[in-house]
């Protein structure tokens, strides 16, 4: 997730000077740096080639440029394939640590949001109880929007598919973390559903 700075970024050729970043696997390692005093000679035996970062408790793994602190890892990622710095980026597969170039993708604020889990008592994402009946409900454009009352809230949740298809597309995701009275089997059941669906 962007979020405003305080300071400034590193140029790209700044990145470039400390670090190479391979697409394929998505890591970021150090880089040789050129010259043959005791110092760089020390400085790459020790550091190049070592894969860089460590994961926080937000479950990204930062990354600590030189002067100007700790980055997020796939901001870094894609700053230095592309030669410029993104607005926000998102992990196509929710995988924070998956920074692969192909499941790093450019997106708004409201894209990056949709293809994100969430909690959801009934365990169904978009889903909620209302007394004896399941209420489909979706936000998109910045409006919540009811899609109607439901006998079950598996009617509900296809409700909320069909809307979710329609106005997040690609960004659509459907894994919840379920919470409350949602049992451990259901979790499962209903985590395996959207694996299928995403597929």
């Amino acid at each position: 997730m962007a979020r405003p700075r305080k300071h400034p970024l590193p140029t790209i050729a700044e990145l470039r000077y400390c670090f190479d970043y391979d697409p394929q696997s998505g890591e970021i390692r150090t880089r040789a740096r050129e010259g043959d005093d005791a110092y760089i000679l020390a400085f790459n035996r020790r550091y190049a080639g070592r894969v860089v970062g460590s994961v926080m408790n937000t479950g990204y793994r930062w990354i600590r440029v030189p002067g100007y602190g700790t980055m997020l890892g796939h901001r870094l990622a894609w700053a230095i394939h592309h030669g410029r710095w993104p607005t926000e980026i998102d992990h196509r597969d929710g995988d924070k640590l998956n920074n692969r170039l192909d499941n790093l993708r450019e997106v708004t604020r409201a894209q990056n949001n949709h293809n994100r889990p969430t909690r959801a008592r009934s365990g169904y994402k978009g889903v909620k109880a209302r007394g004896n009946k399941w209420v489909a409900s979706l936000k998109a454009n910045g409006r919540h929007r009811h899609l109607g009352t439901f006998e079950t809230r598996e009617l509900a949740h296809a409700a909320y598919q069909r809307a979710a298809r329609e106005h997040h597309g690609d960004y659509l995701n459907l894994r919840v973390i379920p919470v409350g009275l949602v049992s451990a089997a259901f979790a499962i059941s209903i985590a395996s559903q959207g694996r299928s669906t995403m597929r």
